[in-house]
């Protein structure tokens, strides 16, 4: 019942974001993340301060790319769809972080059941017979976690 509360207010958090933000901004941002990660990860001098500045770089130039493509949505009257779109996009990353990290962390300091939680069981029963490749995607750490 815990985890059905917390996953209930957060999504409607995750929302709210996403609806503010837009699907431009949102998709800039979780691909800025990616980038960077992967930028400062493959950078062959990482010794020191150059890896953080690889991921500065490489994150701010993703940004920058969004905030023009932001501004074309704009100029073109897009913001509605714009902002559905935000809302999916976020809510879509949210499930898959939610399911896949945040519970199992949780779980595994707290030591809080999930078997009596409902919309968690609907939604990881539903995430892995329809997306069974999000299943590759799971730590190491936190395989053990898993059903």
């Amino acid at each position: 019942m815990l985890v059905d509360l917390l996953f209930a207010i957060t999504t409607l958090l995750i929302i709210w974001l996403g609806w503010s933000a837009g699907l431009a901004r949102t998709f800039f941002a979780v691909i800025a993340g990616f980038i960077a990660i992967l930028a400062a990860n493959k950078y062959p001098y990482q010794e020191g301060m150059n890896s953080y500045l690889i991921f500065l770089i490489a994150s701010v130039f993703v940004i920058m790319i969004g905030a023009f493509t932001v501004r074309v949505i704009n100029f073109f009257y897009l913001n509605i769809l714009d902002r559905i779109g935000g809302m999916l996009l976020s809510v879509c990353v949210w499930l898959v972080a939610f399911i896949y990290v945040v519970i199992p962390i949780i779980v595994s300091w707290q030591q809080i059941d999930v078997r009596n939680s409902y919309l968690y069981s609907v939604i990881i029963n539903t995430m892995h017979s329809k997306t069974p490749i999000f299943k590759d995607y799971i730590p190491p750490f936190l395989e053990k976690h898993q059903k």
